[in-house]
């Protein structure tokens, strides 16, 4: 893994993000503490070999801010749902940063939604959007073409990143891994390289389905539309990368495992279009669209003296409510406290133009073939947040004024809108975003991904 200069904590806290400020302020600067406070002594903290005077000691009103109990500090941070307030927090001295990561473990920060060009917005406790700030900063070797660097997927801290070919049709460039704010980079094998020509290879049938999934480290070309990762990299288990290719109509998945030197594809009359991915209870599942039937495919991985090896492929026939045919219907995967759920939006054309007019939301049981379904009326408390990159739950209780079990959609290109779904009461409304939306929606159609931090 690639490290630069800087911890994740120290490159935000050298270069604050800027602030909201209230109409007509002059300018946006880091939060400052309480005037009455700035009166009483500097915000910089002294030295630890400083020595006070013996009156001042005394007195709390000239006691450095470094000070601060640690107690106090915990409960601020819990208190800041923004991971850019708490990077402002830490970066007021070494004291503070400290105490805010040893006292105790302070809720998740709410999430980021990061676009294509790696430009973000604040996802805010009552439910809005700030309007696209700043870059995440790109790593080094990446920045000479950051304009044709486009994110892909997330996993909790992490973005999955690529370069694509402007051909689009000749494959992705190169895929790397970065940690949000940081400099810790691990760099995946390009998704287009040359394959070495004995490479291994290996098919397998579908249990309980039809057909056989091929698999091969031969050559391949790959543009890769979203990612999902079964862990973090920096966890310490060994993190799976999972593809989806479609290049001239042709989809293709694509595994890695750390240590891997190249992709393992696989393809098959099985996958004709791939809808979407999703882990769940370690297995990486696929739902899949032919002519006829929708089928979800259970893949189990495990490993042998190559590396990364998927040694059973499950099928199972989906069979969700029907529709009107003039309904277009998107489907979207998402592990939800164990459970796989199936998001089904469903959408067409009004005098209004084209409008999404209904969610569903069905938990599925794997055990069953057809795929049982029970449909979810409440998530106990829990968001989710879904988009073409990534999806996942969430659970907000935790911050102040969030709303609960609610389902916060970016959709992609065919209906570029953002909306929130109330699975309680069935009500949608439009996510508002602060500030210009002309980058939320990339004009090459490359798409968003909610990124969760996790500190």
């Amino acid at each position: 893994m690639d490290s630069g200069a800087g911890t994740s904590a120290d490159h935000i806290e050298q270069a604050p993000l800027p602030v909201r400020v209230r109409k007509g302020a002059k300018s946006n600067r880091p939060r400052s503490p309480p005037a009455a406070a700035q009166t009483r002594c500097s915000t910089k903290c002294a030295p630890a070999s400083e020595t006070q005077k013996p009156d001042e000691a005394q007195d709390p009103q000239h006691r450095p801010w470094e000070d601060l109990p640690v107690d106090i500090l915990g409960v601020v941070v819990g208190r800041l749902p923004l991971v850019e307030d708490r990077a402002r927090l830490r970066s007021v001295c070494r004291a503070w940063r400290a105490a805010a990561r040893l006292y105790r473990r302070p809720p998740p920060p709410l999430p980021l939604l990061v676009l294509s060009d790696f430009s973000f917005a604040s996802f805010c406790a009552k439910g809005t959007l700030s309007g696209v700030r700043r870059h995440v900063p790109l790593p080094e070797r990446e920045t000479a073409s950051a304009g044709s660097i486009r994110c892909v997927g997330s996993f909790e801290g992490w973005l999955v990143g690529v370069e694509f070919n402007k051909g689009r049709y000749f494959g992705d460039l190169r895929c790397f891994l970065m940690k949000a704010f940081s400099r810790d980079v691990l760099r995946l094998p390009p998704p287009s390289a040359a394959r070495p020509f004995d490479a291994y290879s290996w098919s397998l049938p579908v249990v309980n389905g039809s057909g056989v999934m091929n698999f091969n480290a031969g050559p391949c070309v790959m543009s890769f539309c979203k990612v999902v990762l079964s862990t973090s990299p920096d966890s310490g288990s060994k993190c799976v990368a999972v593809g989806i290719s479609i290049i001239k109509s042709a989809a293709k998945l694509a595994f890695w495992q750390s240590g891997m030197k190249w992709w393992c594809v696989c393809d098959g009359d099985c996958i004709t279009e791939l809808v979407d991915i999703a882990f769940c209870q370690g297995k990486l599942y696929m739902l899949s669209n032919n002519e006829f039937t929708t089928d979800l495919f259970a893949f189990e991985i495990s490993e042998d003296n190559n590396g990364l090896m998927v040694s059973r492929v499950e099928g199972a026939v989906v069979e969700l409510p029907e529709v009107a045919d003039n309904i277009y219907q998107t489907w979207s995967m998402v592990e939800w406290r164990g459970k796989l759920l199936i998001v089904a939006t469903y959408s067409g054309d009004t005098e209004f133009g084209f409008m999404i007019f209904q969610v569903r939301v069905f938990e599925g049981d794997l055990s069953t073939n057809p795929v049982g379904f029970t449909e979810v009326q409440n998530l106990d408390g829990d968001c989710i947040f879904i988009s073409p990159c990534s999806s996942k739950s969430f659970r907000l209780c935790h911050n102040d004024g969030a709303q609960e079990d609610l389902i916060y959609f970016v959709h992609g290109n065919l209906c570029p809108e953002k909306f929130v779904y109330n699975v309680k009461n069935g009500m949608m409304k439009r996510l508002a975003a602060v500030g210009s939306e002309d980058k939320f929606w990339a004009a090459d159609g490359m798409n968003a991904a909610w990124l969760f931090p996790t500190e």
